[in-house]
């Protein structure tokens, strides 16, 4: 990769940023192209030559090229058609799913008396205008095929429609159904993946004007106080910096050779498998319920759990679409917050007396 087509990338990026669809479409002609003449360049200088003279090195040269060794891939990875490999990763994302025992949602009278009986806050036009200016052009568009920069640029004449929709959906305690389909995209954990089961992780692509709803609900009615201490992840000023800062005082203090006793630390890290994917919607509801939340957010928070579903997309490839018991999807803006509320009390699991100190960053604890 050139600096020249590095550049040549950046102004159309930028064209298609500002919605300038034909400079776009001409730069990215003229990308291939380029990117064409250099993959042939680079084949040219570095295996070329090697091919007739030694054919064992022009292959391993190849090899490390593409990333990997062509022995070591996993069989599962290979399939006659991408509408093949599609539907076998949609099955191994939804697999887990099977295996749960069946779920139970508490209805609002279950938890009426933990609830805040208060009309829900709703933003201003301003606050909605602000949102999408605040988008990330460079996302992908989710199911609803409305690409972030248009939001973005286009602000001024969106947000009123916008902020019908967002008002509407507060005060009517719904989330909106065409915002519950997630286009699934699997990403590689290693580089290259060679077990199709266990090497690819699930982003969800969500409609951008979902995230902004999300975003606005969590700013008004979810206080960030809520979330203990020892949580590092997807709170406001903290951060692995703060997570490290944290356990390393705590065994400095315990270790101090100043202390009359000097103590040894006994540490346990705990990485959760599948926890987004797991998620207990009865479970995560009722804790939910015992914060204190309007009733307005928490009937708000049931309908965005409820009855979502979701597409693997691979290569412009769609899969069937299936249903989502569990989980919060990973992409969405609510997503975190509703993971941290789910493990915020797992330290009350722990027998009264003993010395332990918790350390949280998202699903990894210390």
């Amino acid at each position: 990769m050139t600096a020249y087509i590095k550049k040549e990338i950046k102004a159309r990026q930028k064209a298609y940023t500002t919605g300038n669809m034909t400079k776009y479409r001409q730069l990215a002609d003229k990308i291939i192209t380029l990117i064409k003449k250099a993959k042939a360049e680079f084949y040219s200088s570095k295996v070329k030559s090697k091919r007739k003279h030694d054919a064992v090195k022009w292959h391993r040269t190849i090899s490390q090229l593409a990333g990997f060794e062509g022995d070591n891939l996993d069989n599962n990875l290979i399939s006659d058609s991408t509408s093949d490999t599609v539907e076998i990763l949609q099955n191994i994302f939804t697999k887990p799913w099977s295996k749960l025992p069946e779920t139970i949602i508490p209805s609002l009278e279950d938890v009426a008396s933990s609830l805040r009986q208060e009309n829900p806050p709703t933003p201003s036009i301003g606050q909605v205008k602000t949102a999408l200016k605040q988008l990330n052009s460079k996302k992908a568009t989710g199911s609803d095929g409305i690409p972030a920069w248009v939001l973005k640029r286009y602000c001024e004449e969106q947000a009123p429609i916008a902020h019908d929709i967002i008002c509407a959906s507060i005060k009517e305690c719904e989330y909106p159904t065409a915002y519950k389909r997630a286009l699934v995209i699997p990403v590689p954990k290693v580089n290259p993946p060679r077990d199709i089961e266990n090497d690819f992780r699930q982003i969800s692509i969500l409609p951008q004007m979902a995230k902004v709803l999300e975003k606005l609900q969590l700013k008004l009615n979810l206080p960030s106080s809520c979330i203990n201490d020892n949580q590092h992840a997807f709170t406001s000023k903290r951060s692995t910096v703060s997570a490290l800062t944290n356990i390393s005082q705590n065994w400095f203090n315990v270790t101090d050779h100043t202390h009359s006793a000097k103590n040894g630390v006994h540490a346990l890290f705990i990485d959760f498998r599948k926890t987004f994917d797991l998620v207990d919607h009865g479970i995560l509801l009722r804790k939910l319920a015992e914060m204190n939340v309007t009733k307005a957010f928490w009937l708000w928070t049931r309908s965005f759990l409820e009855d979502r579903r979701q597409q693997v997309k691979l290569s412009g490839t769609l899969s069937s679409v299936k249903p989502c018991p569990a989980g919060v999807p990973q992409g969405s803006v609510m997503s975190p917050a509703l993971f941290n509320i789910h493990i915020n009390d797992i330290e009350n699991s722990i027998p009264d007396g003993l010395s332990i100190n918790i350390c949280k960053y998202a699903d990894d604890c210390t």
